[in-house]
């Protein structure tokens, strides 16, 4: 039985496909490609980019076997 979660990325542009950078020095964590499970969350991190708010949705499962 598959767990599916409901994630939010804020941004200024439909991202239907992520791409996930590596070593990324001025992010807190990396490039990575950064959600949130709170939509007003993202709602205020796309609110911070300039030009049109957009809030993109996806479906995450979690993959076990990924450490």
């Amino acid at each position: 039985m598959s767990n599916h979660t409901l994630i939010y990325h804020g941004s200024n542009m439909t991202v239907k496909s992520p791409k996930i950078m590596i070593n990324g020095h001025y992010k807190d964590f990396g490039y990575g490609f950064y959600c949130t499970n709170l939509r007003k969350q993202a709602v205020r991190w796309a609110m911070t980019k300039p030009g049109k708010s957009i809030i993109n949705l996806y479906s995450y499962e979690e993959n076990q076997n990924l450490s």
